[in-house]
């Protein structure tokens, strides 16, 4: 998974955006180097993968060196003439001394070190799995910020061509008023429109400026205008599902999706976790070698030169801890039974969710093309309705409605499509098999920035 980040980063490398413009695979490559929570997950993934050599090393042959050496002052009293008595004699004696030990150690039979083994490979399968999940979530977030973005910039367009429809009407209202044709009734409805339609102009302006921040985090880079950011082509078209069928999806899902992995890795430690603490009830055996020198060791070997060598094999079985282990085991066999239901749960919550993505891409070339049409007969409303008004055969309010309903429709046209381009990705992401080619075929419905292939 690493070396695919790596290979994915240096692809993309590879593509010079203009520094004006910001495209979708730009926004992506921004990401890769520079977002935070990406950057987190990668070191994670590092931490966890050392679980491996970790729990290999109780199965491994130990070995430990000691060294030891001093200048020993010392005095001796004693009589004169040993057993036969005489008077004491003390003797003051300064000499050197070194000892150095070797001792290598290898498991026969570990049961603890064996379950901490497998536990340690689970560990780094569970990092492992957690990184292919922020993998493919860092590309969901990085096509949510920016089609928020330009939700909000579309957004902010449809409000003011709203309000500037408002005035233009509110003015012929007042013209229409002070020639004696109109009603005061008829501008008062505009003017509260108008004003309605400015404090949403407002908020429009604030949204996409929260939404640009958002952005630049993930990306790293401030955009000098949200109209840098390119948007999506004029032509399009949603594309058909592939495969279609429910049942293939969701067994792409259990094989492949990295939460349900993630669980199931989980249960692994928490169940080998359980066997470790199980084994502290088994003997341990180990072979033992052991070579060690003396030299001046004791006084009574002053210039004598020791060296020692064994080997042998020791066995160590706990008999009565104070119930530490039993208590261990009740307890590590209570979490193993929550890793087993959170793996249920992952189970479940996954496949909810792919049902619910499955459900809105399939529905969206019918929702879109709905709303298209919804768009075309909006426009065309607002400008019968006001001929209808000069003909007097419609009032005000009428047109009003019109002019909401065109920039409802074409607000709700906006998040339809930028909503199917979320759901592919979350669909491909739930079934566990987006990838960053995924990404760029999504930024196929956007503008693209001219792109040159950096010189070696």
């Amino acid at each position: 998974m690493k070396k695919t980040i790596i290979a994915s980063a240096l692809t993309l490398s590879a593509i010079v955006p203009h520094a004006h413009a910001l495209d979708l695979m730009g926004a992506y490559e921004g990401a890769l180097a520079s977002d935070p929570t990406f950057r987190a997950a990668v070191m994670e993934a590092e931490a966890g993968r050392a679980n491996i050599e970790i729990g290999r090393s109780g199965l491994l042959p130990q070995l430990n060196a000691t060294y030891y050496t001093a200048i020993n002052e010392s005095k001796i009293a004693a009589p004169q003439f040993g057993s036969a008595g005489g008077p004491t004699v003390i003797t003051n004696r300064s000499y050197p001394s070194n000892n150095s030990y070797f001792q290598v150690t290898q498991a026969l039979f570990n049961m603890q070190a064996v379950a901490q083994f497998r536990q340690g490979t689970a560990q780094a399968n569970l990092a492992q799995a957690r990184l292919a999940y922020n993998t493919q979530d860092l590309l969901i977030r990085v096509l949510q910020a920016y089609t928020d973005l330009l939700f909000a910039r579309d957004q902010h367009a449809f409000y003011l061509a709203q309000r500037d429809a408002f005035k233009e009407q509110m003015q012929v209202n007042v013209r229409r008023l002070e020639k004696g044709e109109g009603t005061k009734t008829d501008v008062l409805e505009t003017r509260a429109s108008y004003e309605m339609a400015e404090a949403q102009v407002i908020e429009a302006s604030s949204i996409i400026e929260n939404n640009k921040r958002k952005l630049e985090a993930i990306v790293g880079e401030p955009l000098k205008s949200v109209n840098d950011v390119r948007p999506l082509l004029k032509r399009f078209q949603v594309k058909p599902l592939n495969p279609k069928a429910f049942e293939l999806w969701r067994e792409t899902a259990l094989a492949s999706n990295p939460e349900i992995l993630a669980s199931q890795h989980n249960e692994e430690v928490a169940r080998q976790d359980m066997q470790k603490n199980v084994a502290a009830n088994f003997p341990v055996v180990n072979v033992i070698g052991t070579w060690g020198q003396q030299n001046s060791y004791y006084i009574s070997t002053i210039n004598q030169n020791a060296v020692t060598s064994t080997a042998g094999i020791q066995a160590t079985w706990p008999i009565f801890n104070g119930g530490q282990t039993t208590g261990l085991i009740s307890q590590s066999r209570a979490n193993f039974e929550k890793a087993q239901a959170q793996s249920a749960e992952a189970r479940l919550r996954v496949i909810t969710e792919l049902r619910k993505q499955y459900d809105a891409v399939l529905t969206s070339e019918q929702k879109v093309a709905a709303l298209n049409r919804a768009v075309e007969s909006s426009t065309e409303l607002t400008k019968a309705m006001r001929l209808s008004i000069k003909g007097g055969e419609r009032i005000n309010m009428d047109a009003l409605l019109a002019d909401k309903g065109l920039a409802n429709a074409q607000r709700d046209l906006a998040q339809a499509k930028y909503n199917y381009l979320l759901s592919y990705l979350r669909l491909k992401q739930q079934a566990g098999n987006l990838r960053s080619e995924d990404l760029q075929e999504v930024a196929l419905f956007f503008e693209r920035n001219p792109v040159t292939t950096a010189k070696n």
